[in-house]
């Protein structure tokens, strides 16, 4: 068995088919994994940045964690899925963690709405006849895993469907959060996740939580993620779509005619003219419907450069704004 002391690079490891044998079944080198391995180390040594696209099969993570768990310094490991991100934290790096043979602490962090709030959770309990037969049920399996759960990460209770009616009432929200003052904190999983984090040489994250974080800091917020020397994008096509959610504005024609019916809704407790009203709003829901038929194919997704010069949109878009002109001259 070769000592520690010869390994010295993530290629030394990768190369060593009796370390991945045990815990990879068919392990061999492969040279375009090794070449990966040695790009990766390059570029966080030189704190640098290194795009690479490789082929299925390349094992692009190992590649990836064993230069960063190698390297000196935190890192972050943004993956494209929540799934993903668990298979990273609870699969993979245990494996490297174990070939390294290193003292390396891992953290897994996630958004606030994928951990328990022990809080809502004994609120919502003594007030369980305001709620559905349902989620009352459901209530009382989240009561029996809380209190044998030591992370309080949602996605533990597969008994439960994501969707179940039962997380908003426990689970919390920025808006709803006490924060210092809950009488909870102490042992929110929250808190102690992000406290985790805080201490660990690498933590997985995901896309989404990457850039709620960046749009945080960007506002002057205090940030979700520890800083750290290096970041590592796994699946990074998704970036710039999930990039522009965060840092872009975006109004669909169904926003604008909900702006319709909530204008209707509004008048109808005033002494507005309903009559006219009612045509104004009816112009815009057309003009909706004009500009979306303007685009083509219903589900059709492109740039706004491929198609702002065309005619039929251009006529339908100005047809919308004066729609939209009338609306804002009624309810004024």
């Amino acid at each position: 068995m070769n000592s520690v002391r010869e390994f010295q690079s993530a290629r030394d490891y990768l190369n060593d088919s009796a370390r991945f044998g045990g815990l990879l079944e068919g392990y061999r080198p492969r040279e375009a994994q090794l070449r990966m391995a040695d790009a990766v180390a390059e570029a966080i040594e030189a704190r640098g940045t290194l795009l690479v696209e490789a082929e299925t099969g390349t094992g692009k993570t190992l590649a990836y964690l064993l230069p960063a768990l190698l390297s000196d310094g935190p890192t972050l490991v943004s993956t494209g899925t929540k799934s993903l991100q668990d298979q990273l934290f609870f699969k993979d790096l245990p494996m490297v963690l174990k070939v390294l043979g290193m003292a390396r602490k891992a953290a897994l962090l996630k958004g606030r709405a994928n951990y328990l709030c022990p809080y809502r959770l004994e609120l919502h309990q003594e007030e369980a006849r305001f709620l559905t037969r349902e989620t009352a049920e459901q209530m009382q399996v989240v009561a029996h895993w809380a209190g044998r759960t030591r992370t309080g990460d949602i996605a533990e209770l597969k008994q439960l469907p994501e969707d179940a009616p039962v997380w908003p009432w426990v689970t919390s929200t920025a808006d709803n959060c006490l924060g210092t003052e809950c009488p909870k904190y102490s042992e929110c999983p929250l808190m102690n996740a992000r406290k985790e984090a805080q201490e660990a040489d690498l933590v997985v994250v995901n896309h989404h939580l990457f850039f709620a974080d960046a749009a945080l800091r960007g506002e002057g917020v205090s940030e979700l993620l520890p800083s750290a020397n290096t970041v590592i994008f796994d699946e990074a096509h998704q970036l710039p779509e999930i990039a522009a959610n965060f840092f872009g504005d975006s109004l669909s024609t169904r926003q604008v005619q909900e702006l319709g019916r909530d204008a209707l809704s509004e008048a109808a407790h005033s002494a507005l003219d309903l009559a006219a009203l009612n045509q104004t709003v009816a112009a815009v829901d057309k003009a909706c419907q004009d500009l979306r038929l303007s685009l083509g194919e219903a589900e059709r997704r492109a740039p706004w450069s491929e198609v702002q010069d065309s005619p039929a949109v251009v006529e339908a878009g100005t047809a919308l704004l004066d729609a939209l002109v009338d609306l804002e001259a009624s309810l004024a």
